[in-house]
C-alpha cells in the first residue's frame, strides 16, 4: 500500500507523537526515504538494508564506548581505566576477533543444559508472581509481572543475596542508559558512572564468593565456557553480568507486555491460544515481528560503506529501524496485520542478525510464553481494561509504561 509524502510524518522520536504514529512514519520513509541522513547519522527502514547493515563487516558497535568516553571527558569526568575497560568489553560494543572470541565462553550460559535449569528457574518466578495476582480482580501487567520478573531471575542465577539484590533495583535504571547512549544528559551521565562503580563491585564480589565455594548457576555455566581461557574469566565476569543484565531487563519486559496486548487485541487469537497453547509460540514470533520491543539498533560506519548511491563516510552513526524493517511489506505481506499462522514471521530482525544475533533469545521467548500460558490459563476471563500506554523515554525500545488488565 501506497502512502502520500505526508511530511508532517517526519522522523522525530523525541516527539510526544511519535510513538503514536511510528508505523505511518516508518512506512513513508520506506517509501520516500529510505536512507535519511541528520547530520552525521544515517536512517535505515527498509528490511534488505537493514539485514544487509547487520550483516556487513563495514559496520560495528565498538564506536558506541567511544562515543560515550568523549561524552564523559566533555563533563571532565572521565572512567577509571578499570571502568572504561568494563564498558569497551560488553559483548554488545564488541567487533570482529575480540566479539567472537568473548561471544563463544558466553554462550556456554544458554547451552541445554544451563537453559533448562535457567527455564526451571524463569518458570518459578513467574508461577510467584502469578500466584500473588490471583486473588485481585485487576492488576497492572508490565508493574506487577513483566517488569519484577528479570530482576527475580536474575538474583537467583547469580545466587544474589537480598542486599545484592537491593543495588541491583537502585542502579539498573541508570545501568540501562548503555543500550541508549545518544539519551544521556549530563545527569545521566553522573548517574551511569554511579552505577558502574556500584555493579562493578559487588559483581567482583559475587566473583570471589563463587571462588570461594558457593558457586551460582551463572557461575558454573560461565566456567565451562571459559575453561580454555580461565584468565579472562576474571576479566570479563562484571562485564559479562552487565551484559545479561541490561540484555535481559527491558527487553524482556518489553516482550511480555507487548505479547499480550496483541493478543487480547484480538480476541479470536486469544480464543485459539486458550484452545490450543503450542499455538504460543507462534503469536511470540509473530510479536517480534508485528511489535518489536527493539525498535533501533545502532552502528558506526569502521570503513567507508555504499548504499542507495551515497558513501557513508568513517565515523559516521547509523540507526538501523528494526521495527520498520519488520512491517516491509516487500517482505510480510499485509505487515500492519498481526496474523498468528504467518508463514515467514520467523524472520524477523527483533532480536538483530549476524554476528550479534541476541545470545539469550530463546530464554527471552521462553518467559513470554510462559507468561502468556500462564495467565490465559490461570485467569478465564482475562481482557484489556483501556489502551496502550507507550513510553516515550527510550528511543531504541518499544514498550509500555502499563497494561492494566481485568483478571477475573
Amino acid at each position: 500500500m501506497n502512502i502520500p509524502n505526508d511530511k508532517t510524518l517526519r522522523f522525530n522520536p523525541a516527539s510526544p507523537s511519535f510513538n503514536q504514529q511510528i508505523y505511518q512514519v516508518y512506512q513513508r520513509m520506506r517509501q520516500h526515504q529510505p536512507l535519511l541522513r541528520i547530520g552525521r547519522t544515517w536512517v535505515l527502514t527498509r528490511y534488505q538494508d537493514v539485514s544487509t547493515a547487520l550483516r556487513s563487516p563495514q559496520l560495528g558497535s565498538s564506536g558506541i564506548p567511544r562515543h560515550l568516553m568523549v561524552q564523559f571527558a566533555r563533563l571532565q569526568s572521565e572512567l577509571s581505566p578499570e571502568l572504561a575497560a568494563l564498558v569497551r568489553d560488553i559483548l554488545l560494543f564488541q567487533d570482529g576477533e575480540h566479539h567472537r572470541t568473548h561471544r563463544k565462553p558466553l554462550m556456554a550460559l544458554f547451552g541445554r543444559e544451563p537453559l533448562a535449569t535457567l527455564k526451571q528457574l524463569a518458570a518459578r518466578e513467574i508461577n510467584h508472581l502469578i500466584n500473588e495476582l490471583q486473588a485481585a480482580e485487576q492488576a497492572d501487567l508490565i508493574g506487577q509481572l513483566a517488569r519484577p520478573l528479570w530482576p527475580r531471575v536474575f538474583a537467583g542465577w547469580l545466587n544474589l543475596s537480598a542486599q545484592q539484590q537491593q543495588v541491583v533495583e537502585q542502579q539498573k535504571e541508570s545501568i540501562r542508559l548503555l543500550l541508549d547512549p545518544s539519551a544521556i544528559d549530563a545527569a545521566g551521565l553522573q548517574k551511569l558512572m554511579a552505577a558502574l562503580r556500584q555493579l562493578d563491585l559487588l559483581f567482583s564480589q559475587c566473583y570471589q564468593q563463587c571462588r570461594q565455594g558457593h558457586p551460582s548457576l551463572f557461575f558454573n555455566a560461565l566456567s565451562a565456557g571459559y575453561a580454555e581461557h580461565r584468565a579472562l574469566m576474571q576479566r570479563y565476569f562484571s562485564t559479562d553480568c552487565v551484559t545479561v543484565l541490561i540484555g535481559g531487563s527491558e527487553t524482556t519486559e518489553a516482550l511480555i507486555g507487548n505479547l499480550m496486548l496483541a493478543v487480547l487485541q484480538n480476541p479470536g487469537v486469544t480464543q485459539k491460544l486458550r484452545q490450543h497453547p503450542s499455538l504460543i509460540r507462534l503469536a511470540v514470533q509473530e510479536t517480534l515481528r508485528y511489535e518489536s520491543p527493539l525498535q533501533m539498533a545502532r552502528r558506526t560506519v569502521m570503513q567507508p560503506w555504499q548504499i542507495h548511491g551515497r558513501t557513508l563516510r568513517e565515523q559516521d552513526n547509523v540507526l538501523l529501524c528494526l521495527g520498520a524493517a519488520n512491517r516491509d511489506e516487500t517482505q510480510f505481506q499485509t505487515a500492519h496485520q498481526f496474523e498468528l499462522h504467518r508463514s515467514n514471521s520467523q524472520r524477523h530482525l527483533g532480536f538483530g542478525f549476524g554476528a550479534h544475533l541476541c545470545a539469550g533469545q530463546l530464554l527471552a521467548q521462553f518467559q513470554a510464553e510462559t507468561v502468556c500460558g500462564s495467565l490465559l490459563e490461570r485467569f478465564p476471563r482475562l481482557r484489556l481494561l483501556g489502551s496502550a500506554d507507550w513510553q516515550s523515554e527510550s528511543l531504541i525500545l518499544r514498550s509500555l509504561r502499563a497494561l492494566p488488565l481485568a483478571l477475573q
